[in-house]
């Protein structure tokens, strides 16, 4: 009886020693596949990491950018206005000298008018003397 006893343990030793051997297997395989999730999960972890960095520094250039773009499209516009009010300017000055030459262009017509009417009267008057000489001249003939 006590060898079979002792067969008995040794069986019960040998079983509970291939359950230990299969839970250390298996705790292995399970510490395995933890290291890999965990691994995987921090390589995942890594891209968004730096796709998040990736994405910020465009954001940061994007947001340059716009800015840039923005103060040219002010300094644009504030050339733009300047431009106006200086056509606005020399539209005015243009209308100023075109109704100065139309002064000055009536009022020399007025003045050759004035001299055409004096030199129409002298020329008159010079007929008129010189018809009276002819006839004085005639009568004295």
């Amino acid at each position: 009886m006590q060898i079979g006893a002792a067969r008995k343990q040794r069986k019960q030793r040998r079983f509970t020693l291939k359950q230990e051997e299969e839970n250390r297997r298996n705790t292995k395989m399970l510490h395995e596949k933890m290291r890999e999730h965990l691994r995987r999960k921090e390589d995942r972890y890594s891209k968004e990491v730096e796709v998040k960095q990736y994405l910020e520094l465009t954001f940061q250039a994007v947001e340059v950018k716009v800015k840039t773009e923005r103060n040219n499209l002010n300094q644009t516009q504030a050339e733009f206005q300047q431009m106006k009010l200086r056509i606005k300017d020399l539209e005015s000055e243009l209308s100023k000298m075109k109704n100065l030459q139309e002064d000055s262009n009536k009022a020399e017509l007025e003045k050759y008018k004035q001299l055409y009417l004096v030199e129409c009267e002298v020329r008159k008057s010079l007929e008129d003397k010189l018809e009276k000489q002819v006839k004085t001249q005639n009568h004295r003939n």
